[in-house]
């Protein structure tokens, strides 16, 4: 069971390329939780996505609108004392930006980030036994792993190296540990263009 000690509300974003295993750490990372510290909230972006837009041919302007719902709802969240978890790649730049401007409301509130890696050859392997849709295709899970841009000070985990419950342990004890929140501004900046 993961230990419920948190230092402080803020926000966890857990990124990397698609098939990386983001969603069952950030599961695994908020599954327990305890009155005594701030509680683990889970916003999944695609999950905002397909509630707000079912039917969408899953466009950029729509995947704008779900990421800008949710940090919209994580700057709430985190102003009334919780630890958020936002999970989805945030490779493009203006993803990374909105989650920015977000925070701007709340600029005390830390922001860490776990970059979760995967092989290309292993994202496509796990791509192949996904159910749900998406826009995607084998080259370009390929491509996004083998091009994603991992930064600094990130807490980076190798999705193959153990089990999700195994990995969010780790994300908590690195927690516990106070590490310095990126400088947001470099994080958002860091991001690939919208070309």
């Amino acid at each position: 069971m993961i230990s419920d000690r948190v230092p402080v509300a803020g926000v966890l974003v857990l990124s990397g390329p698609p098939c990386s295993g983001k969603s069952r750490v950030g599961r695994e990372l908020t599954a327990h939780g305890s009155e005594a510290v701030p509680r683990r909230i889970l916003l999944e972006v695609d999950a905002l996505f397909d509630l707000l837009l079912p039917g969408s041919d899953r466009n950029r302007d729509d995947r704008m609108l779900a990421y800008d719902a949710a940090h919209l709802l994580a700057s709430l969240l985190v102003e009334r004392g919780h630890l958020v978890v936002l999970e989805c790649t945030y490779a493009r730049r203006e993803q990374r930006v909105s989650l920015v401007e977000a925070l701007a409301q709340v600029p005390e509130t830390p922001l860490w980030v776990v970059e979760c890696f995967v092989s290309p050859e292993d994202a496509v392997r796990r791509f192949r036994t996904r159910e749900h849709a998406t826009d995607l295709d084998e080259a370009l899970v390929r491509e996004r792993a083998e091009g994603f841009r991992y930064v600094d000070p990130a807490l980076r985990l190798r999705s193959s190296d153990a089990t999700p419950e195994a990995l969010a342990e780790r994300v908590m004890a690195w927690l516990r540990r106070s590490p310095p929140p990126v400088q947001r501004d470099v994080w958002a900046q860091a991001g690939r263009d919208s070309g």
